[in-house]
């Protein structure tokens, strides 16, 4: 571990262990932002909505400019980096690598602060909590809690343990940015050979208070179930909602394996205290080709109804009653080719599949890929539009399809919260993998190909662009006149991995 005490801002160069460490300013900044806005929760706030407290809007979006840049050495399955970063009222941002490595920046000064090297890489999308001068995170099988100001570890506990994955070298057991609240840390599985579990840790040292299991399959039956990979939100009455993802089964499972399979594809509701099962929904049964649903959950009242928004790789965005679990409307978003309903087909004897080859849309990597946003009676999307291909028999055996990165496209899409009508569409050239973010009258997102990009919550008109300068599937943090993201997967020969800060250039 290195540390810089936070009290010394001074803009140097800094070399550790962890990283060859280049900060350089490459644009001014100031603009007069709101010096205690923050970002410290994963999604903004507890109902995940994304939303910003920033000062920026499409008056001043084209005054924002690169302050810094930061090199990324540590590497996960999926590139260097998809988390979402945190931003303190003080300026100060907490990030993690895929190598679950952290860091703490000073984004006025660019300098390093302090760095925990863990150099266990996971496939992501990882990430941090905070809560009262505490940041939290986990590796692939460990929960931990620092110290925000100097870094020091305050416990580590191992929480996996047993076969986990579904490929050698993808390490799937903890991947999740947890959230923290009360006292009290919500995580979970991704996988696991026998099921996954959602976990509640006492934050002062990482014990478990109580665990739900996200599969009814038995123990040892050597396939990893579905757990949970994104953060889970919290609702004031004392309750935590998760997306749970998929079972990793193929088409051609054996027929003890083909059945409801809960509560994989799920939204669950449990009882924040005691991890009692309130209601789940289940949006696919029997999935087959790998549709998660496994977005956090996004909690907002509209016209006198709780609801619950979710969605995941199966390109359908739900609306649920929080109450008691119940569809209240359902959007298909992005490219779908007729597979929809192919898991619960499946179930029934009526399943009639293509003569080989033929393509599944949404593929196992499109989608509504990562998380979503809303704000003022809006729902934002991101949609991937990537297929799955079934090329010869052998496919059908396969838990994930192969794709082709370069034949995907994307769509950002709007829908009324209340009906799930859609307000407006974008279609993209590229995969967008960065989340959504509201800025104001702005809706933020990163694409494959590694620009960082604006749109109009009117129109969808795209209003202003920049280039991160590699490759990125990753999401961003907006805290005043700041913004942090990442260019964390490389595609081509002179490109490399960096964590990026924007902020307004000083007014003239």
């Amino acid at each position: 571990m290195n540390v810089r005490p936070r009290g010394r801002r001074l803009a140097v160069t800094l070399a550790g262990a962890a990283t060859a460490l280049a900060l350089v300013a490459v644009a001014g900044c100031g603009g007069g932002g709101d010096s205690e806005a923050s970002w410290l929760k994963p999604n903004a706030d507890d109902a995940n909505t994304r939303v910003a407290s920033s000062d920026i809007d499409s008056s001043n979006v084209a005054d924002l400019s690169v302050s810094s840049t930061e090199p990324l050495t540590g590497r996960g399955p999926f590139g260097f980096f998809a988390a979402t970063p945190l931003i303190d009222e003080d300026g100060v941002a907490y990030v993690q690598d895929l190598a679950s490595n952290v860091f703490a920046y000073d984004l006025e000064s660019g300098e390093k602060l302090w760095d925990v090297t863990y150099d266990k890489p996971v496939i992501g999308p990882n990430g941090l909590a905070y809560e009262d001068g505490t940041v939290y995170g986990v590796t692939d099988q460990d929960a931990f809690a620092l110290d925000a100001d100097t870094g020091e570890e305050n416990w580590k506990k191992q929480i996996v343990t047993g076969k986990f994955g579904v490929a050698e070298g993808q390490n799937l057991g903890l991947t999740i940015q947890p959230a923290v609240r009360d006292g009290v840390i919500y995580l979970s599985e991704a996988a696991k050979a026998g099921g996954g579990e959602i976990l509640a840790l006492d934050a002062s040292d990482g014990t478990e208070l109580w665990s739900f299991d996200t599969t009814d399959e038995p123990e040892g039956d050597g396939t990893p179930s579905g757990g949970a990979w994104n953060t889970p939100a919290l609702d004031d009455e004392g309750n935590v909602y998760f997306g749970v993802a998929n079972g990793y089964y193929s088409h051609n499972s054996p027929e003890r394996l083909q059945n409801q399979r809960l509560y994989t594809d799920s939204a669950v509701k449990l009882n924040a205290e005691t991890g009692e099962l309130d209601w789940y929904y289940q949006a696919v049964t029997n999935d087959f080709w790998d549709w998660d649903l496994h977005l956090s959950p996004i909690l907002v009242e509209q016209d006198g109804t709780n609801l619950a928004i979710v969605s995941g790789k199966m390109g359908i965005v739900y609306a649920l009653d929080r109450d008691t679990g119940e569809l209240v409307w359902k959007q298909p978003v992005g490219t779908h080719n007729g597979h929809d309903d192919d898991g619960a087909a499946q179930l029934e004897g009526a399943l009639d599949l293509p003569e080989i080859p033929f393509d599944v849309y949404p593929g196992p990597y499109g989608g509504v890929e990562t998380n979503m946003a809303v704000s003022d009676g809006v729902v934002y999307a991101a949609v991937v539009n990537l297929p799955g291909h079934v090329k010869t028999a052998a496919d059908l055996n396969k838990p994930v399809l192969p794709v082709d990165f370069t034949e995907g496209n994307g769509t950002i899409v709007a829908l009324d919260v209340g009906t799930g009508e859609v307000k407006w569409e974008r279609q993209l050239d590229q995969m967008p993998f960065g989340a959504m973010t509201v800025s104001n009258d702005l809706v933020f997102t990163t694409t494959f190909d590694g620009k960082l990009r604006a749109f109009s919550t009117e129109d969808g008109s795209e209003v202003w662009s920049s280039d991160l300068g590699a490759g990125t599937n990753s999401p961003l943090a907006i805290a005043g006149d700041t913004l942090v993201t990442a260019a964390g997967f490389p595609q081509g020969a002179g490109q490399e991995a960096q964590l990026v800060v924007y902020k307004l250039s000083a007014e003239d």
